[in-house]
């Protein structure tokens, strides 16, 4: 069995760069698999905003990044709740244009298995396919056990959650 420092070392897990500033620390963390690296790297440039938003799916996962690993308060607004359990510890975090799809392997640290277009995972309802998808890549990791956190409850898989 592995830690997640141990897989990232591996290759089998990657490490997402919060872009804080010298004098921040990161509280929270992301790693993804390698199949959202590289839908990160060849899919997501070329996305466009569904929301007529002022910025673009890149600018939104990069946003979303720093603010999670920043530790700063995740405060919403009741229309729009960006961090959602699917099932069996699979959770979804949003942006107004992403879906990311991963699991908390412990209390502020996020694994993410993949990611879609909001659009597509709504329109042609890939909850359950890219949840399952999330679940094989999980079950495959030789990722110490347990390997996520078993609750429905974003107060216990994140620090500094409030919402209304």
């Amino acid at each position: 069995m592995s830690t997640v420092l141990e897989l990232a070392l591996a290759g089998k897990l990657f490490k997402l760069d919060a872009g804080l500033e010298f004098n921040e620390r990161e509280w929270r963390c992301i790693y993804t698999s390698p199949r959202f690296r590289e839908r990160a790297s060849d899919e997501l440039p070329q996305w466009e905003s569904q929301w007529d938003v002022e910025v673009n799916p890149t600018q939104q996962l990069d946003a979303l990044i720093e603010v999670f690993c920043s530790g700063a308060t995740l405060t919403f607004r009741s229309q729009f709740k960006p961090l959602t359990h699917i099932k069996d510890g699979i959770w979804e975090l949003k942006t107004p244009d992403l879906r990311i799809f991963g699991w908390f392997c412990k209390k502020d640290h996020f694994i993410a298995g993949t990611m879609d277009l909001a659009f597509n995972v709504k329109n042609h309802d890939l909850y359950a396919g890219y949840a399952g998808e999330v679940e094989r890549f999980r079950g495959q990791l030789d990722l110490n056990e347990p390997k996520f956190v078993s609750s429905e409850d974003p107060n216990v898989v994140v620090s500094n959650f409030n919402y209304p």
